[in-house]
């Protein structure tokens, strides 16, 4: 199958990835059911986090089981387990939504706390970033942020970009996703998006009791197709519970177990 051109890119320090359409060859999904059950005989959970990175970028065999491809690239790189939710709540969420819940349960499976909530300043300005085809910005108050397109005619917009952002961001060879700043091993761009998802931007903070928060986009018709993009600030603790959308409320709604919340 060839997938239409797709665009990804992450702001921290100002740079972009770009990603270029691809043939894919859609396998069986007893493909996906062997590596899985291969993966399974892993001696140990091994999470990687920043400046620790994936050997290599992780082959996306199905193109319509892309959460499956997730939940397999976790298991054969890292030794995770399944991302554990409701998949017929989720889907009644928005795209942004989901993009939250997934870049969440991404931090929170690896052991780092997750944003507490989407304010509905930050989804503004993710979701004009998005219809933009740009990374969003705050004026400089940003941590960090990421933007992707994704498949017009596939649907699982949230599912592609999480798993372009989290496994398929490095050097090549790349398989559906290009990543323009990394073209070789040991650019500064190779897992950008990766690391922004996975970043600790409260460790040494000082002023108020703070906590990580987030505002998500997406946009289904721009000039690169469907586009999602996500900012990620440091807040103090008093605007995340004012947001509409929290944390506590998607790990309710969607039956996330409490060893995947993150919360205490």
């Amino acid at each position: 199958m060839l997938l239409p051109s797709l665009i990804m890119s992450f702001l921290r320090g100002s740079r972009r990835l770009r990603i270029a359409g691809v043939t894919v060859l859609v396998l069986a999904l007893g493909a996906l059911s062997t590596i899985g059950t291969n993966a399974g005989a892993l001696a140990r959970t091994h999470p990687l986090l920043p400046p620790h990175e994936p050997h290599s970028n992780y082959r996306l065999a199905n193109v319509d089981k892309v959460l499956a491809a997730i939940n397999a690239a976790r298991s054969v790189q890292e030794g995770l387990g399944p991302l554990h939710f409701d998949t017929a709540r989720f889907v009644t969420l928005s795209v942004s939504e989901q993009v939250f819940v997934l870049s969440n349960l991404e931090r929170t499976t690896r052991g780092l706390y997750p944003a507490m909530a989407m304010l509905t300043r930050l989804d503004s300005i993710a979701a004009a970033a998005a219809r933009r085809d740009q990374d969003p910005t705050d004026n400089g108050k940003g941590f960090s942020s990421i933007w992707s397109s994704a498949p017009s005619s596939l649907g699982q917009y949230s599912f592609f970009a999480d798993f372009g952002w989290m496994y398929d961001d490095g050097p090549p060879p790349q398989y559906i996703f290009r990543n323009i700043d990394c073209t070789k091993i040991g650019q500064a761009g190779c897992w950008g998006h990766r690391d922004n998802i996975l970043s600790n931007p409260l460790k040494g903070w000082r002023g108020c009791p703070s906590e990580l928060v987030t505002g998500t986009g997406f946009a289904l018709r721009t000039s690169d197709g469907p586009s999602l993009a996500q900012i990620f600030e440091v807040a103090c603790t008093t605007q995340a519970k004012t947001a509409a959308f929290t944390w506590p409320f998607a790990v309710s709604y969607l039956h996330i177990p409490a060893s995947q919340a993150g919360l205490r």
